[in-house]
């Protein structure tokens, strides 16, 4: 004679409203949840900006490295050109117009402004906003004399051709001096503070291209961005 067996209940599971909540809950909690390292991770921007600017180009190579560098890490820069090398290579100039950079006159053929009369002055940066504006499309609306030697007669000139912004620079590597690309890293920044504006070289700094991305590297790592 067989034992009776028990009876036996089939086993429910949970009905798929109770499934599809819970997975949906599971979901939430993982969307919602903060990256582990976003409480370590720097602000960015928090130290403030730097403004990173270029003299004397553009140069056939070192323009376009250094442009490429800034694409690479999305900073941004301005480019003091000389109407003399603006004209020679307007593809770099509207090159770096394109990629967002700002373009500024730094005179025709570099001469220290302040031994030629207003007419003269007004001439050199006349034929260079006419160079910027045939590369770009549009005129600059700041300037940079050379050697930064500026007097009222200078300043005067530059109202006259439609140069209302005058930018000089607060940190000065020498980089035009050609010291290692370590050293002009180091010397930016050590000055750098909130607001600076570096002077840097893409005619006459043979080693400023290789300094770049060390310096943007260095700037970021401080909560620093360009512009």
């Amino acid at each position: 004679m067989s034992r009776d067996r028990a009876p036996t209940c089939p086993v429910v599971g949970p009905g798929p409203e109770r499934w599809i909540a819970s997975v949906l809950g599971a979901l939430l909690l993982v969307l919602l949840a903060p990256p582990a390292q976003a409480a370590s991770a720097p602000q960015q921007c928090a130290a403030g900006h730097v403004r990173l600017t270029f003299d004397d180009g553009p140069h056939p190579t070192a323009t376009p490295a250094i442009l490429d560098t800034l694409a690479e890490r999305g900073a941004e820069a301005t480019f003091f050109v000389t109407g003399e090398k603006a004209t020679a290579r307007p593809d770099l100039v509207r090159r770096a117009a394109e990629q967002g950079h700002r373009i500024g006159n730094h005179s025709w053929s570099h001469p220290e402004l302040t031994t030629l009369d207003r007419t003269q002055v007004a001439s050199q940066l006349r034929r260079t906003n006419q160079a910027i504006e045939l590369a770009t499309g549009s005129p600059p609306s700041e300037w940079r004399p050379p050697y930064g030697a500026t007097n009222d007669v200078v300043q005067a000139a530059a109202r006259d051709v439609g140069l209302d912004e005058m930018v000089l620079w607060t940190v000065d590597p020498r980089d035009w001096a050609d010291p290692p690309a370590t050293a002009i890293r180091d010397r930016v920044l050590r000055a750098v503070r909130p607001g600076s504006i570096v002077l840097l070289h893409d005619a006459t700094g043979q080693n400023t291209p290789a300094a770049l991305p060390m310096i943007l590297d260095g700037l970021s790592a401080r909560g620093y961005c360009t512009q």
